[in-house]
Protein backbone atom coordinates (compact mmCIF):
# COMPACT_ATOMS: atom_id res chain seq x y z
CA UNK A 1 0.00 0.00 0.00
CA UNK A 2 1.22 3.25 -0.91
CA UNK A 3 1.75 5.82 1.79
CA UNK A 4 -0.19 8.74 2.24
CA UNK A 5 1.62 12.28 2.30
CA UNK A 6 0.27 12.44 5.76
CA UNK A 7 1.49 9.27 6.67
CA UNK A 8 5.13 10.76 5.23
CA UNK A 9 4.85 14.30 6.75
CA UNK A 10 4.20 11.39 10.37
CA UNK A 11 7.47 9.83 9.04
CA UNK A 12 9.46 12.84 8.68
CA UNK A 13 8.22 14.83 11.76
CA UNK A 14 9.74 11.68 14.01
CA UNK A 15 12.76 11.79 11.99
CA UNK A 16 12.79 15.42 12.59
CA UNK A 17 12.63 14.87 15.85
CA UNK A 18 14.96 12.93 17.13
CA UNK A 19 17.87 15.29 15.66
CA UNK A 20 19.10 17.96 17.95
CA UNK A 21 19.19 21.87 16.49
CA UNK A 22 22.43 22.63 14.51
CA UNK A 23 24.83 24.09 17.88
CA UNK A 24 26.13 26.28 15.21
CA UNK A 25 23.05 28.24 14.25
CA UNK A 26 21.74 29.21 17.62
CA UNK A 27 23.59 32.59 16.78
CA UNK A 28 24.51 32.32 12.71
CA UNK A 29 21.77 33.64 11.25
CA UNK A 30 22.12 33.47 7.40
CA UNK A 31 21.00 35.85 5.01
CA UNK A 32 20.02 37.87 8.07
CA UNK A 33 17.30 34.67 9.42
CA UNK A 34 17.57 33.88 12.81
CA UNK A 35 17.39 29.95 12.26
CA UNK A 36 15.88 29.27 15.82
CA UNK A 37 12.69 31.54 14.89
CA UNK A 38 12.33 29.83 11.61
CA UNK A 39 12.69 26.18 13.26
CA UNK A 40 10.01 26.92 15.40
CA UNK A 41 7.59 28.93 13.63
CA UNK A 42 8.38 26.41 10.88
CA UNK A 43 7.83 23.13 13.25
CA UNK A 44 5.13 24.83 14.73
CA UNK A 45 2.90 24.98 11.89
CA UNK A 46 3.96 21.34 10.44
CA UNK A 47 3.06 19.86 13.98
CA UNK A 48 -0.18 21.79 13.53
CA UNK A 49 -0.78 20.32 9.81
CA UNK A 50 -0.63 16.98 10.73
CA UNK A 51 -3.39 17.63 13.84
CA UNK A 52 -5.83 19.14 11.28
CA UNK A 53 -6.43 21.87 8.85
CA UNK A 54 -4.26 25.28 9.70
CA UNK A 55 -6.23 28.77 10.12
CA UNK A 56 -5.26 31.16 7.81
CA UNK A 57 -2.56 32.47 10.10
CA UNK A 58 -0.54 29.73 10.04
CA UNK A 59 -1.18 29.05 6.19
CA UNK A 60 0.80 32.38 5.85
CA UNK A 61 3.71 31.55 8.28
CA UNK A 62 4.02 27.81 6.95
CA UNK A 63 4.16 29.25 3.30
CA UNK A 64 6.13 32.61 4.44
CA UNK A 65 8.78 30.70 6.30
CA UNK A 66 9.03 27.94 4.01
CA UNK A 67 9.95 30.30 1.25
CA UNK A 68 12.91 32.06 3.50
CA UNK A 69 14.07 28.63 4.53
CA UNK A 70 14.06 27.78 0.56
CA UNK A 71 16.16 30.74 0.17
CA UNK A 72 18.19 30.66 2.83
CA UNK A 73 19.16 26.58 2.35
CA UNK A 74 22.16 27.12 -0.73
CA UNK A 75 24.36 29.63 2.55
CA UNK A 76 24.43 26.91 5.20
CA UNK A 77 25.97 24.23 2.72
CA UNK A 78 29.05 24.78 4.56
CA UNK A 79 27.53 22.75 7.63
CA UNK A 80 26.90 19.10 6.57
CA UNK A 81 25.08 18.55 9.59
CA UNK A 82 22.88 21.82 9.47
CA UNK A 83 21.82 20.87 5.72
CA UNK A 84 20.46 17.96 6.59
CA UNK A 85 18.10 19.42 9.68
CA UNK A 86 17.08 22.39 7.46
CA UNK A 87 16.59 20.72 4.31
CA UNK A 88 14.41 17.89 6.76
CA UNK A 89 12.38 20.93 7.71
CA UNK A 90 12.07 22.39 4.53
CA UNK A 91 10.69 19.16 2.57
CA UNK A 92 8.21 18.93 5.97
CA UNK A 93 6.82 22.76 4.93
CA UNK A 94 6.36 21.92 1.74
CA UNK A 95 4.55 18.68 2.42
CA UNK A 96 3.01 20.59 5.19
CA UNK A 97 0.99 22.44 3.19
CA UNK A 98 0.41 19.85 0.10
CA UNK A 99 -1.41 17.68 3.55
CA UNK A 100 -3.10 20.75 4.35
CA UNK A 101 -4.41 21.91 1.24
CA UNK A 102 -5.53 18.39 0.44
CA UNK A 103 -7.40 18.36 3.63
CA UNK A 104 -9.16 21.02 2.69
CA UNK A 105 -10.18 19.92 -0.56
CA UNK A 106 -11.76 16.95 1.04
CA UNK A 107 -8.59 14.64 -0.11
CA UNK A 108 -6.95 11.93 2.24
Amino acid sequence: MAETKADQLSRLWDEFMALPFPRGFYRREPEGTCMVSLDTALAGCVASAMEGPLDEWRQGVLRKETAVLGNVLPSIGDDAYASKYFALLHEMGVLAAKVDSARRRGES
